[in-house]
């Protein structure tokens, strides 16, 4: 079963609190995984528990890393929720193709690919983009 973004989004908003989901840029990796792939986190390496997917959250967009972050693994029902604490991104620099933003600092980014972490007022202005898209 392939998710999508409104999946996604509700099970990030029960998993985070929402002054969380206004401090971070949420990434999702778009791929469905099989259980056991390996997750690299810095220096940390966590193992997907199930088949599904895996939101990234950076809790401190603007800082420089290690800091804190969260990485939330999705089975592919979205039933299953595991959250691991971290303190590095899976990527540095540019994220690859794989990553989409479901959100920055609680609002919807312009487009599913804007990584500007420093411009804090791109926002999306309301229909200009559906949550599915």
């Amino acid at each position: 079963m392939d998710l999508n973004n409104n999946e996604i989004l509700e099970v990030v908003r029960r998993s985070l609190t929402p002054e969380q989901v206004e401090q971070s840029i949420i990434y999702w990796d778009k791929r469905l995984l099989p259980d056991g792939t390996s997750i690299k986190a810095g220096p940390q390496t966590f193992l997907l528990p199930y088949k599904g997917t895996v939101v990234f959250v950076d809790l401190a967009p603007t800082y420089n890393w290690a800091h804190p972050c969260l990485y939330i693994f999705i089975d592919s029902t979205a039933k299953k929720t595991q959250l691991m604490k971290a303190s590095f991104p899976p990527f540095f620099g540019t994220p690859d193709e794989n990553y989409v933003i479901l959100l920055r600092f609680g609002e919807f980014p312009p487009h599913e690919r804007y990584f500007a972490v420093f411009d804090r007022d791109k926002k999306l202005k309301k229909g200009d983009r559906n949550e599915t898209e």
